[in-house]
């Protein structure tokens, strides 16, 4: 529950404007909506509500069940999501394509809050590849990273987000970033080092291309959290929602595969 609460006020950090100073009360914190929103490829838009709560509070995170939400695309089409219950809101009509910019409108209360989104075409994992690590005196089972090699576009700036699976359960509370801003590659081998593997584990990697703006809201996030929180300094917006909403929305297209550790 704390690592879960730790994230809610790494989210809050990476929401408030670069002109305010962050104070925040880990006792009696007031809590603060926030949106994580997502439409993909060939899929409607998805987008959870709920507001934070008290660092010592063992209860959930409480739902917003009252907001109206409306997405739209570039092409002027738009839809007022459904509420599916505890904060959960669903479209029907409008699914993702690649090329094209997204605008989530959120009403909630007596204020509004909007966010934009490039959806890009789908990733491509070549394949995944393990190798042991070597750590001098180490004794206990043998530890392996994962290299994931996947397609690039050379001419353009890319975005990554990856997200890794052990033996069936996700990694929790983990954002593994990536830009390809200084290579010119066609491929890009990426090994993320943070993670441990062991012999037998079943490794699923899911890749996902997103815009720079919500990249840089995940590469905040998962600096912070393998930073434990040492750094007093106030953090810059990494939010793509407007009016100092906590979280984001993302277009994203994916690909995904798995492999076992023998």
């Amino acid at each position: 529950m704390k690592r879960t609460l730790l994230l809610m006020i790494i989210v809050a950090l990476t929401g408030i404007s670069c002109e305010e100073v962050i104070n925040i009360n880990l006792n009696d914190s007031s809590p603060e909506l926030v949106a994580e929103g997502i439409i993909e490829i060939h899929s409607p838009c998805t987008v959870s509500l709920s507001y934070t709560s008290n660092y010592f509070d063992t209860l959930s995170a409480i739902p917003e069940e009252d907001a109206v939400i409306t997405i739209s695309d570039s092409e002027e089409r738009s839809e007022v999501l459904d509420h599916l219950g505890n904060g959960i809101y669903r479209g029907n009509i409008i699914h993702g394509l690649p090329g094209h910019t997204y605008t989530l409108n959120i009403s909630a209360g007596n204020n509004e809050y909007q966010a934009r989104s490039l959806l890009h075409s789908y990733p491509e994992i070549i394949n995944l590849e393990y190798e042991e690590l070597y750590i001098p005196h180490y004794t206990e089972n043998t530890i392996y990273s994962v290299k994931c090699i996947i397609v690039d576009d050379s001419y353009n700036e890319n975005f990554y987000l990856f997200r890794y699976y052990r033996n069936g359960e996700m990694i929790n509370d983990y954002f593994s970033t990536y830009s390809d801003r200084f290579l010119v590659e066609d491929t890009v081998v990426y090994t993320d080092f943070r993670l441990d593997f062991y012999k037998g584990d079943t490794v699923k990697v899911e890749l996902f291309a997103i815009d720079e703006g919500v990249y840089n809201y995940f590469n905040l996030v998962n600096d912070v959290l393998f930073s434990s929180m040492r750094s007093s300094t106030p953090f810059n917006p990494a939010s793509n929602f407007s009016n100092g909403l906590l979280g984001y929305f993302m277009a994203a297209s994916s690909d995904r595969e798995t492999i076992i550790i023998n």
